[in-house]
């Protein structure tokens, strides 16, 4: 029993320790506070989605008639950033290149913010098999002194944790970090594409666009984000 939570706690901790020591440990929060984000049901986050881009075409609908105290509190009520952000811009007078410019920016940080947390989880999937093979030979070591005492209690208690932090490490590394990196990277691509269709629906909006032909867009969008989402699984079944 010692053996399995000592080696457990050498791996894990190892992981952590070296992971805060190559990154930083507000990076690790961070990381795991999306984790957490990105277990919510994906339902309610679609039902969200769909409230604010109901939204959106009220202000844009306002927008387009000229009436912009109506469409400014309806903006206030999108919970969507980037949509919520172009939309203010929009209200407030700003030429398209400035409104075009300032949701790039937006998206490059949230491409980068997004693409963190899968990096440190690739790392963290790259420690965790070294600490195992770290427990492994401190295993081995303390084996090789049991065999001048004989004791047969020892001996199997050192094979025995030199044995579990390997497994540790590979269970770890490949059923947990490099999965949820996978995730995030595919979750991040999602919500990049996203990003963009919103763009895409401020400048329509900027440019006075019906609400219907907006909508037309963001559902063609969604239909090509489907298509192509279909298509990544279709080949992780063909490679299987």
């Amino acid at each position: 029993m010692i053996a399995i939570v000592s080696g457990l706690f050498l791996v894990v901790g190892g992981t952590l320790l070296t992971t805060i020591m190559s990154h930083s440990l507000n990076a690790v929060m961070a990381m795991w506070q999306l984790v957490s984000d990105f277990r919510k049901p994906t339902a309610d986050q679609g039902d969200e989605e769909e409230e604010s881009f109901r939204r959106f075409l009220q202000a844009a609908n306002f927008f387009r008639r000229g009436e912009i105290r109506p469409a400014e509190a309806v903006t206030q009520r999108i919970s969507a950033p980037l949509l919520r952000r172009g939309t203010q811009l929009v209200l407030d007078g700003f030429p398209r290149d400035q409104v075009n410019l300032a949701l790039q920016r937006q998206i490059a940080e949230d491409r980068d913010h997004l693409r963190r947390p899968a990096d440190i989880l690739r790392a963290m999937g790259g420690y965790a098999p070294a600490f195992g093979m770290l427990g492994t030979l401190l295993g081995l070591v303390q084996m090789l002194f049991g065999l001048g005492s004989g004791d047969l209690a020892s001996i199997g208690a050192a094979m025995g944790f030199a044995m579990l932090t390997t497994v540790y490490g590979l269970v770890l590394a490949n059923l947990v970090f490099k999965p949820m990196a996978s995730k995030f990277e595919q979750r991040g691509r999602q919500l990049i594409s996203r990003r963009v269709a919103h763009l895409q629906a401020v400048m329509m909006l900027c440019d006075r666009q019906h609400s219907e032909l907006i909508r037309e867009m963001m559902d063609e969008a969604s239909a090509n984000q489907d298509i192509q989402q279909a298509a990544v699984q279709l080949k992780l079944v063909a490679s299987q």
